[in-house]
């Protein structure tokens, strides 16, 4: 198995799997309601709405995994995007990975620890790990839902080849 460095997220390493939610990632910066508040706007452009799906918020409760975590799944939306909005202040961490033939491309794998204070969107299509928690933690989700579909259609999962598992370990 190979480790994952962990690496501090940034808007521009992230870029290419989607975006983070932070205020200072804002397209633009309006005075509202009298001048009492600040809206920092167009932090992360959604797409929601594709295929007859529906724009719904949810939570995500996450348990945290055993460490180290073995990384041997991944999955992507090919419909939508989909936002993860941490509740609570605690980090966590996002795996990701560029698409070759249609498929994560296990070299490219990167773990980021996302700081408690920010959000992120996949972009559609983007390979990412289900959620990783590092303490018990709820999120807000803005996703695409189509309760009429026989199968997701927005998902799909690929399952490592046990030799290509990766795995994060907190104590290196």
């Amino acid at each position: 198995m190979n480790e994952l460095p962990i690496e501090t997220v940034n808007q521009e390493a992230f870029l290419p799997f989607g975006d983070i939610i932070e205020k200072t990632n804002s397209n633009k910066k309006l005075t509202i309601n009298q001048g009492t508040t600040i809206r920092h706007s167009e932090i992360s452009k959604l797409n929601l709405n594709t295929n007859n799906g529906e724009s719904y918020i949810s939570i995500f409760s996450g348990e945290p995994r055993k460490f180290p975590i073995e990384i041997k799944i991944l999955e992507k939306h090919p419909l939508a995007t989909q936002t993860f909005l941490p509740i609570q202040n605690f980090d966590w961490l996002v795996v990701v990975a560029e698409e070759k033939n249609n498929a994560p491309n296990l070299e490219s794998l990167r773990c980021f620890k996302i700081n408690s204070e920010f959000g992120v969107t996949y972009r559609t299509n983007v390979w990412h790990h289900p959620l990783l928690v590092l303490k018990k933690q709820d999120f807000w989700i803005v996703d695409r839902i189509n309760n009429k579909e026989s199968n997701n259609e927005n998902l799909i999962e690929f399952n490592f080849n046990e030799n290509d598992y990766a795995y994060i370990n907190l104590n290196t």
